[in-house]
């Protein structure tokens, strides 16, 4: 494979370590990459408050946030891929009777906004957050509607999305990354990959001169559009599946990331 003209790759589980850190060796490696000519994209389920500290360390050619719903190109304006208010209400009252003990939260790009019912988890308590009572108030308030998430305590997030994509499907895109209990969802058609797509027409780049890296079911849509995708060891094991014909990448405690692009550097 030739060297690629980008290189795209998710933050927690991929790039980053397990303390949340990136390591000198990652961030070596990518600025190699930039310097051989390469663009370098951040692709995140995070909302962008949440990933400033970890881009503004990486001289990156454009962040996606949210899976795909709000990004940012290197010209640093913010574009937005959003739920519509019609959308995300229906999509709210048919999920409260899908789900078992549901509640729901919205991330804007800027502010977070849930129910009570919404457990937050540890990254979220962190964050500057407003509780809502109702689910008008909710979607009235929280614009856009980059993600969508809700959260059922104690259910597996596997059976979550399989009783979400039976009862919404049609309607938003229905993805995990990880978080026990946790779904997010994004307007129809709008994941990493389909985002990571837009850019690379923007800039005149085939999939095939595209390298992306990731660990979990929200990474796929990046992982298969790109001309060659790494599944990291230790992900989710969905991603582990041949048929798929991704790579595999060593651990993001092993560096996993900086180990490939440095392969590829070596063959310059």
């Amino acid at each position: 494979m030739v060297f690629p003209r980008v290189i795209a790759t998710d933050l927690d589980g991929t790039l980053l370590r397990s303390d949340g850190s990136l390591s000198a060796r990652s961030r070596h490696a990518l600025g190699l990459a930039v310097q051989a000519g390469a663009r370098v994209v951040v692709a995140t389920a995070r909302p962008r408050r949440a990933t400033d500290i970890v881009s503004d360390q990486l001289d990156c050619g454009a962040v996606v946030w949210s899976n795909g719903s709000h990004y940012r190109t290197g010209d640093g304006s913010d574009r937005f891929r959003a739920i519509g208010a019609t959308t995300a209400r229906t999509v709210i009252e048919k999920l409260g009777q899908a789900l078992p003990m549901p509640g729901f939260g919205v991330e804007t790009g800027a502010a977070f906004f849930h129910e009570p019912a919404y457990l937050p988890g540890p990254m979220s308590l962190a964050w500057d957050r407003e509780i809502v009572y109702s689910t008008e108030e909710l979607v009235d308030r929280a614009t856009p509607v980059a993600k969508l998430v809700v959260r059922s305590p104690d259910e597996p997030v596997h059976l979550m999305h399989e009783a979400a994509v039976t009862a919404v499907g049609p309607l938003v895109e229905v993805t995990y990354s990880g978080a026990h209990s946790l779904l997010e969802l994004s307007a129809p058609g709008v994941t990493k990959g389909s985002t990571l797509a837009l850019l690379c027409e923007e800039w005149g780049v085939a999939a095939e001169e595209v390298v992306a890296f990731g660990d979990m079911p929200n990474d796929l849509p990046a992982l298969t559009w790109a001309g060659r995708g790494y599944a990291m060891a230790g992900g989710h094991p969905g991603l582990l599946d041949p048929a798929l014909g991704l790579h595999r990448a060593p651990s993001n405690q092993d560096d996993g990331v900086a180990q490939i692009v440095e392969r590829l550097l070596a063959d310059l």
